[in-house]
């Protein structure tokens, strides 16, 4: 499992791509259906964006992620949010 932190540059139906902070961009695979969660903060605790909801590019995220051996896996992706500290 990798974590990886950036802003989201593009948002498609079976892929997504982030640039990380140093400006290397990662192009990320997701899982078919709403299998790939997105969630959002909502007061003190994550919500769940339902599948209908349209996600772009611009936002902060932090994406939990698999590795296939080349490929990244996104898992989750919280919006708004960074990997690490700040």
């Amino acid at each position: 499992m990798i974590w990886l932190g950036g802003t989201l540059v593009k948002v498609g139906l079976d892929h997504l791509e982030l640039r990380e902070p140093a400006g290397s961009r990662v192009s990320l695979q997701r899982l078919a259906g709403s299998a790939t969660s997105f969630f959002v903060l909502s007061g003190s605790s994550w919500k769940q964006l339902g599948s209908g909801t349209r996600t772009g590019p611009g936002q902060a995220a932090c994406v939990e992620t698999l590795m296939d051996r080349a490929n990244l896996v996104a898992i989750r992706v919280f919006l708004g949010a960074g990997c690490g500290p700040a």
